[in-house]
Protein backbone atom coordinates (compact mmCIF):
# COMPACT_ATOMS: atom_id res chain seq x y z
CA UNK A 1 0.00 0.00 0.00
CA UNK A 2 1.05 3.14 -0.97
CA UNK A 3 2.46 5.55 2.40
CA UNK A 4 1.46 9.06 3.07
CA UNK A 5 4.29 11.76 3.31
CA UNK A 6 5.30 14.86 4.68
CA UNK A 7 7.84 16.32 2.54
CA UNK A 8 10.67 18.28 5.08
CA UNK A 9 11.86 21.48 2.43
CA UNK A 10 9.29 23.17 0.02
CA UNK A 11 11.93 24.32 -2.41
CA UNK A 12 12.89 23.08 -6.28
CA UNK A 13 14.25 20.12 -4.62
CA UNK A 14 11.42 19.46 -2.66
CA UNK A 15 9.07 19.55 -5.22
CA UNK A 16 10.85 16.82 -7.14
CA UNK A 17 10.83 14.82 -4.40
CA UNK A 18 7.31 15.28 -4.39
CA UNK A 19 6.90 14.64 -8.18
CA UNK A 20 9.33 11.01 -6.81
CA UNK A 21 6.52 10.17 -4.35
CA UNK A 22 3.64 10.41 -6.21
CA UNK A 23 5.30 8.38 -9.59
CA UNK A 24 6.39 5.63 -6.70
CA UNK A 25 2.34 5.78 -6.16
CA UNK A 26 2.84 7.17 -2.44
CA UNK A 27 0.80 9.80 -1.31
CA UNK A 28 1.60 13.69 -0.38
CA UNK A 29 0.01 15.22 2.63
CA UNK A 30 1.88 18.51 2.43
CA UNK A 31 5.97 20.09 3.27
CA UNK A 32 7.28 20.97 6.44
CA UNK A 33 9.57 24.60 6.21
CA UNK A 34 11.15 27.14 8.23
CA UNK A 35 9.11 29.31 5.89
CA UNK A 36 5.15 29.99 6.25
CA UNK A 37 4.18 30.36 2.45
CA UNK A 38 7.44 29.20 0.73
CA UNK A 39 7.22 30.12 -2.99
CA UNK A 40 5.93 26.86 -5.51
CA UNK A 41 4.19 24.36 -2.90
CA UNK A 42 1.28 25.69 -4.96
CA UNK A 43 -2.08 24.49 -3.09
CA UNK A 44 -0.15 21.86 -1.08
CA UNK A 45 -0.20 22.90 2.60
CA UNK A 46 3.20 23.72 4.28
CA UNK A 47 3.75 23.22 8.16
CA UNK A 48 5.89 25.35 10.06
CA UNK A 49 9.42 23.12 11.26
CA UNK A 50 7.63 22.78 14.77
CA UNK A 51 5.30 19.99 14.04
CA UNK A 52 8.18 18.15 13.48
CA UNK A 53 8.39 18.32 17.75
CA UNK A 54 4.75 16.82 17.81
CA UNK A 55 4.17 13.02 18.73
CA UNK A 56 2.46 12.61 15.30
CA UNK A 57 2.77 14.02 12.03
CA UNK A 58 -0.14 15.98 10.78
CA UNK A 59 -2.87 15.29 8.43
CA UNK A 60 -2.39 11.38 8.85
CA UNK A 61 0.93 11.44 7.44
CA UNK A 62 2.86 8.17 8.62
CA UNK A 63 6.54 8.89 6.82
CA UNK A 64 8.81 11.96 6.45
CA UNK A 65 10.70 12.54 2.91
CA UNK A 66 13.42 14.82 2.82
CA UNK A 67 13.66 18.13 0.30
CA UNK A 68 16.36 19.48 1.52
CA UNK A 69 18.95 20.03 -1.49
CA UNK A 70 22.35 21.71 1.58
CA UNK A 71 24.23 18.15 2.25
CA UNK A 72 25.08 19.18 5.91
CA UNK A 73 21.13 20.49 6.22
CA UNK A 74 19.71 17.47 4.90
CA UNK A 75 21.62 14.47 6.52
CA UNK A 76 21.32 16.96 10.16
CA UNK A 77 17.61 16.59 9.48
CA UNK A 78 17.33 12.87 8.81
CA UNK A 79 20.07 12.68 12.56
CA UNK A 80 17.45 14.96 14.00
CA UNK A 81 14.48 12.58 13.21
CA UNK A 82 16.12 9.66 14.44
CA UNK A 83 13.68 6.98 15.33
CA UNK A 84 10.78 9.32 15.95
CA UNK A 85 9.31 9.20 11.95
CA UNK A 86 10.16 7.16 9.25
CA UNK A 87 12.19 8.32 6.42
CA UNK A 88 12.15 5.45 3.52
CA UNK A 89 14.08 5.50 0.41
CA UNK A 90 12.27 6.50 -2.87
CA UNK A 91 13.40 5.61 -6.03
CA UNK A 92 11.37 6.90 -8.94
CA UNK A 93 10.71 4.43 -10.99
CA UNK A 94 11.81 5.85 -14.35
CA UNK A 95 15.44 4.90 -12.43
CA UNK A 96 17.35 1.70 -12.81
CA UNK A 97 18.26 -0.05 -10.29
CA UNK A 98 20.84 -3.33 -10.21
CA UNK A 99 21.14 -6.76 -8.24
CA UNK A 100 22.80 -6.58 -4.88
CA UNK A 101 21.97 -2.64 -4.28
CA UNK A 102 21.65 -0.85 -0.72
CA UNK A 103 20.25 2.12 0.06
CA UNK A 104 20.29 3.89 3.08
CA UNK A 105 16.99 5.80 4.83
CA UNK A 106 16.18 9.19 3.66
CA UNK A 107 18.09 8.94 -0.42
CA UNK A 108 16.21 10.05 -3.33
CA UNK A 109 16.96 8.99 -7.10
CA UNK A 110 15.58 10.63 -9.45
CA UNK A 111 14.04 9.71 -12.79
CA UNK A 112 16.59 8.56 -15.74
CA UNK A 113 19.18 7.52 -13.04
CA UNK A 114 21.37 3.99 -13.04
CA UNK A 115 22.82 2.32 -9.90
CA UNK A 116 24.09 -0.44 -11.32
CA UNK A 117 24.89 -4.00 -9.43
CA UNK A 118 26.49 -3.83 -6.00
CA UNK A 119 26.90 0.09 -5.07
CA UNK A 120 25.77 1.32 -2.10
CA UNK A 121 23.94 4.67 -1.75
CA UNK A 122 24.44 5.63 2.24
CA UNK A 123 21.61 7.47 4.25
CA UNK A 124 20.14 10.76 2.56
CA UNK A 125 22.04 10.19 -0.70
CA UNK A 126 20.37 12.06 -3.30
CA UNK A 127 21.06 10.56 -7.54
CA UNK A 128 19.95 13.32 -9.16
CA UNK A 129 18.65 13.31 -12.38
CA UNK A 130 20.08 11.10 -15.37
CA UNK A 131 23.38 10.70 -13.08
CA UNK A 132 25.60 7.35 -12.83
CA UNK A 133 26.16 5.00 -10.39
CA UNK A 134 28.21 2.62 -11.45
CA UNK A 135 28.73 -1.43 -10.18
CA UNK A 136 30.67 -1.80 -6.81
CA UNK A 137 30.49 2.26 -6.51
CA UNK A 138 30.27 3.38 -2.42
CA UNK A 139 28.56 6.54 -1.87
CA UNK A 140 28.68 8.63 1.55
CA UNK A 141 26.12 9.41 3.76
CA UNK A 142 24.70 12.88 2.50
CA UNK A 143 26.35 13.44 -0.67
CA UNK A 144 24.85 14.71 -3.65
CA UNK A 145 25.50 13.21 -7.03
CA UNK A 146 24.53 15.76 -9.26
CA UNK A 147 22.41 15.58 -12.59
CA UNK A 148 24.26 13.67 -15.52
CA UNK A 149 27.75 12.87 -13.45
CA UNK A 150 29.19 9.39 -13.63
CA UNK A 151 30.52 7.71 -11.00
CA UNK A 152 32.67 4.86 -13.18
CA UNK A 153 33.21 1.34 -11.30
CA UNK A 154 34.56 0.95 -7.91
CA UNK A 155 34.51 4.66 -7.32
CA UNK A 156 34.38 5.87 -3.56
CA UNK A 157 32.34 8.87 -2.67
CA UNK A 158 33.17 10.71 0.88
CA UNK A 159 30.29 11.39 3.49
CA UNK A 160 28.83 15.06 2.15
CA UNK A 161 30.87 15.19 -0.73
CA UNK A 162 29.12 16.80 -3.77
CA UNK A 163 29.81 15.58 -7.71
CA UNK A 164 28.30 18.67 -10.09
CA UNK A 165 26.52 18.05 -12.53
CA UNK A 166 27.83 16.40 -15.57
CA UNK A 167 31.50 15.58 -14.17
CA UNK A 168 33.17 12.07 -14.57
CA UNK A 169 35.12 10.23 -11.77
CA UNK A 170 37.06 7.39 -13.26
CA UNK A 171 37.14 3.60 -12.12
CA UNK A 172 38.53 3.13 -8.75
CA UNK A 173 38.66 6.84 -7.13
CA UNK A 174 38.49 7.90 -4.16
CA UNK A 175 36.46 11.56 -3.44
CA UNK A 176 36.89 12.28 0.44
CA UNK A 177 34.78 13.31 2.60
CA UNK A 178 33.04 17.04 2.05
CA UNK A 179 35.11 17.15 -1.07
CA UNK A 180 33.52 19.12 -4.27
CA UNK A 181 33.88 17.83 -7.57
CA UNK A 182 32.90 20.72 -10.17
CA UNK A 183 30.23 20.44 -12.97
CA UNK A 184 31.97 18.97 -16.08
CA UNK A 185 34.63 17.75 -14.60
CA UNK A 186 37.02 14.78 -14.92
CA UNK A 187 38.35 13.25 -12.19
CA UNK A 188 41.64 11.08 -12.50
CA UNK A 189 42.82 10.75 -9.10
CA UNK A 190 41.88 10.50 -5.58
CA UNK A 191 40.06 13.81 -4.22
CA UNK A 192 41.09 14.42 -0.28
CA UNK A 193 38.58 15.43 2.16
CA UNK A 194 37.39 18.98 1.60
CA UNK A 195 38.93 19.81 -1.59
CA UNK A 196 37.50 21.87 -4.24
CA UNK A 197 38.59 20.00 -7.70
CA UNK A 198 37.87 21.41 -11.29
CA UNK A 199 38.68 20.74 -14.60
CA UNK A 200 40.27 17.89 -16.84
CA UNK A 201 42.25 16.52 -15.52
CA UNK A 202 40.22 17.76 -12.37
CA UNK A 203 42.90 20.00 -9.88
CA UNK A 204 41.83 21.53 -6.88
CA UNK A 205 41.63 25.52 -6.06
CA UNK A 206 41.61 27.62 -3.65
CA UNK A 207 43.85 28.75 -1.09
CA UNK A 208 45.30 25.95 1.11
CA UNK A 209 45.39 23.43 -1.89
CA UNK A 210 48.58 21.44 -2.82
CA UNK A 211 50.16 22.16 -5.63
Amino acid sequence: MPDRFLIWGAGGHGRVVRDILLAFGDEVAGFVDRHPSPSGAGSVPVFPEQVLQAPRLPLDAVALALGLGDNQVRLSALQQIGLRFPCPARIHPGATVGSGVRVGDGTVAMAGAVVNAGATLGRAVIVNTSAIVEHDCQVGDGAHISPAAVLCGGVQVGRLAWIGAGAVVLPGVTVGDCAVVGAGSVVTANVPAGATVVGNPARPIGPGDSK
